[in-house]
């Protein structure tokens, strides 16, 4: 599973957050130089938030 940013006006991926459920990781890829770190940060957490697996607790 994978999250991408998207330069908004030329629509080209310039990021991207993968999550490989076989190797239980998460990596973070870069395409382009420069990146706002704001953006850089709100990727890498949206990725946390919305790749890695739930481990629901059993009572």
């Amino acid at each position: 599973m994978y999250l991408e940013l998207s330069d908004a006006d030329t629509r080209k991926v310039v990021a991207e957050v993968f999550y490989s459920g076989k190797a239980d990781r998460m990596s973070f890829t870069a395409y382009e130089e420069d990146l706002p770190l704001e953006a850089v940060e709100l990727l890498i957490e949206r990725g946390k938030q919305l790749l890695s697996p739930t481990i629901e607790e059993v009572p």
